[in-house]
């Protein structure tokens, strides 16, 4: 499908693709949050979503990373390499476990328990310091290699941390890229994902990349809560949209 799309799914796919941007270059972080359970949907392969999601993703990572690389420091670099390092392996290997009706299940529930954790506003502090962080992108990482949406436990954490806007940013782009980076090299060596599958999605590149450019500039200019609001409107429909498929509703 991703080969061969017809019209439609060019059309639907570049929106999807889009949008996943903009929220990856506003963020740091999402682009698979809003593109894995919307595109499981409309191409009804939930596996290679989930791996061109992955690549996408990590493009993504490294145009967002070079505006951000100068908030980097060892402090955070260290844990989140570390708990990353440990995290995706394991996801990847539960990603050729899972069958397909559970594979999409899994990820419109995430979207749906990500939804909820933001519509609760938890007001939570976690200590400041490494080992949080290593644990959050420990977690992440297992669910970026199964499902490719990692990045709400980071994300959570670092916000749980109080952390400045363009400290969680760095981490977050750092996060995704590692875990990217990670999948998608053990998924190809251990045969749970194609090679043909490395470019089967590479045609959503240009909007992905127009989404993200917008993304970025716009996070200067558009109000925060605001647009929190529309993407927890957004990945909560995909969420339930994922569970109506499955269901066959």
């Amino acid at each position: 499908m991703f080969f061969d799309p017809t019209p439609f799914l060019i059309i639907t796919g570049s929106v999807i693709a889009s949008a996943s941007g903009f929220v990856k270059g506003f963020s740091g972080f999402g682009f698979a949050m809003v593109f894995t359970p919307l595109c499981s949907i409309v191409f009804d392969r939930p596996r290679e979503v989930v791996f061109v999601a992955l690549v996408l993703g990590a493009i993504m990572s490294i145009g967002v990373i070079t505006e951000v690389r100068h908030e980097i420091t060892k402090e955070t670099a260290i844990p989140v390499a570390i708990g990353t390092a440990a995290g995706t392996p394991i996801g990847i290997m539960l990603l050729g476990l899972i069958d397909v009706p559970a594979l999409k299940l899994i990820i419109a529930s995430i979207a749906i328990v990500v939804t909820l954790l933001r519509l609760a506003n938890l007001k939570l502090k976690i200590v400041p310091g490494a080992k949080p962080l290593a644990i959050g992108t420990f977690l992440g990482g297992i669910l970026n290699g199964c499902t490719s949406i990692g990045g709400p436990i980071p994300a959570l954490i670092v916000a749980w941390q109080n952390r400045g806007i363009g400290e969680s940013r760095s981490i977050l782009v750092a996060f995704n890229l590692l875990s990217y980076l990670l999948a998608i090299a053990v998924a190809l060596g251990t045969g749970v994902a194609q090679l043909p599958w490395l470019l089967s999605g590479i045609w959503l590149f240009p909007p992905a990349a127009i989404g993200t450019f917008v993304g970025t500039h716009a996070v200067r200019h558009i109000s925060k809560e605001t647009f929190g609001n529309f993407i927890t409107a957004v990945v909560g429909l995909a969420g339930v949209a994922g569970i109506l498929s499955v269901l066959k509703i």
